[in-house]
């Protein structure tokens, strides 16, 4: 029993620091992409996957901000500002460019229009990224995701974009179009 008291003390104690922030983020192009996002996200020092949504492209990430910071300061802790950054330029880092964060979208769900556009030919991991990265960064767009049938699925806020700058991003990065 003593025991058992002693771990649940000194797992409480280690989580005395934790702190958790949820972002938007690029990247999560399809479902097995959340397994490249959780191996990268291990070699964080002191970062992990607390939850993940691939439906909104949402994550929120838990750390110990002492050990996240380099030169913490109890007594002038960092912007929430500071913190991101620090998460993004690590994440950033240990994934070479291919997962980064963005704000969080501020438009309800029942706001955002669906959009789907089927592609030509993407067997493989890198090519339905190519095609999903041709649009996961335009203005308006909330979320991306393609799958293996190369069936691109866009949310998107209508007042900043639509289905034509879409496809004309597609074309810009030599995306094949097919028609529905």
């Amino acid at each position: 029993m003593m025991k058992h008291l002693i771990l649940i003390f000194s797992l409480t104690a280690l989580h005395l620091h934790a702190d958790e922030s949820k972002h938007r983020l690029i990247g999560l192009s399809e479902p097995s992409r959340e397994q490249d996002l959780r191996d990268q996200v291990k070699t964080l020092p002191e970062v992990e996957v607390a939850a993940l949504n691939m439906e909104t492209g949402e994550v929120t990430f838990r750390y110990d901000v002492t050990k996240l910071i380099t030169n913490y300061n109890a007594k002038k802790p960092p912007a929430p500002e500071a913190v991101t950054k620090r998460l993004e330029d690590l994440l950033r880092a240990a994934s070479n460019g291919t997962f980064t964060l963005v704000p969080l979208s501020t438009l309800p769900a029942d706001k955002l229009q669906k959009i789907q556009i089927q592609c030509g030919l993407l067997d493989c991991k890198g090519c339905r990224y190519a095609a999903y990265i041709a649009v996961a960064k335009l203005d308006g767009v909330e979320h991306a995701s393609v799958n293996e049938h190369a069936l691109l699925t866009v949310m998107i806020d209508p007042a900043k974009t639509n289905r034509a700058a879409l496809e004309e991003a597609l074309k810009k990065g030599r995306i094949e179009l097919k028609p529905l």
